[in-house]
């Protein structure tokens, strides 16, 4: 199953049987059920970012759902909708630089958002830190120990995974904030999004590899190397022909499917051509030879 005519997908996350996802080069926060037509919840012309990034709830209240949290990845804030109005729920100017990007957000509504910390054009990496924001929208930041912190998820011990992007690698953020490394790939691989399976099988995007990477559980060996068990075919003709990148990946609650997102690795040629696209794919996945 497949999602065509995106322009650039990402944040993707499951929620009572749907899809979410920001098409950050569109402008938009779509819901998808599988087997119906997408549905854009959020755009710019109702208050939502011109580009979207990360996104997660607050948790469920009296009154019905928790509140959608969205990144305003250019103005470096997370904004909250609540019955179809948008508010700022947080600030992230003063602590980060650069653009904000991914989030997670805890069962208790604490957000954890990565920025890019250096411009990528322009600039060598540099190590950036993670924002927090606690659910009533206070922030405060860990120290400047990742490198383009990018998708993050806790894990069932409560461990913090993210992927570092420019780095290359997979880091662990305990609970108190100490910080270690997970896994490292292949120089040039872009480890951007990354989710974990119920039965704690972690599955990370990367972005220029154009690869899905697979690693086993922590325990069962934390230096066992990365899987690679699904490649993007690029596209073949049309206006927007060439190389796919892999930006994202969730996979469904029952841990028998995986959302995998894609779209031109020329991110020049996503803003014009709609490449985005988005796949459902049956677990388990062998590891390509």
């Amino acid at each position: 199953m497949i999602i065509e005519g995106l322009g650039f997908p990402e944040a993707l996350r499951w929620r009572d049987g749907a899809l979410w996802f920001s098409d950050m080069f569109r402008s938009r926060v779509v819901r998808w059920v599988p087997g119906s037509e997408p549905v854009t919840v959020l755009d710019a012309a109702s208050g939502g970012p011109t580009v979207p990034g990360g996104l997660g709830w607050l948790p469920d209240g009296p009154d019905g759902r928790g509140d959608l949290l969205v990144v305003d990845c250019e103005q470096r804030r997370v904004l909250r909708v609540h019955g179809g109005a948008v508010s700022v729920h947080a600030d992230l100017a003063p602590l980060i630089t650069h653009s904000a990007n991914d989030m997670h957000v805890d069962a208790d509504g604490t957000a954890w958002v990565g920025g890019y910390g250096f411009d990528p054009e322009h600039d060598e990496p540099v190590p950036s830190p993670l924002v927090r924001v606690d659910a009533d929208g206070a922030t405060s930041a860990t120290a400047s120990v990742f490198v383009f912190p990018n998708g993050c998820e806790r894990d069932a011990t409560g461990t913090l995974l993210v992927a570092e992007t420019f780095a290359d690698r997979v880091s662990l953020m305990s609970r108190d904030n100490a910080v270690t490394q997970r896994a490292r790939f292949e120089p040039g691989s872009g480890p951007d999004g990354l989710s974990i399976a119920p039965d704690g099988t972690v599955y990370v995007a990367l972005a220029f590899a154009g690869a899905l990477a697979r690693l086993t559980p922590l325990e069962q060996g934390p230096d066992a190397p990365a899987q690679l068990v699904h490649r993007a075919e690029p596209l073949a003709d049309g206006p927007g022909a060439g190389p796919l990148g892999i930006y994202d990946c969730a996979v469904h609650p029952d841990g028998r499917r995986i959302a995998v997102a894609m779209a031109s690795l020329d991110e020049a040629l996503a803003e014009r051509v709609d490449t985005g696209r988005i796949v459902l794919l049956d677990l388990p996945l062998p590891a390509l030879p």
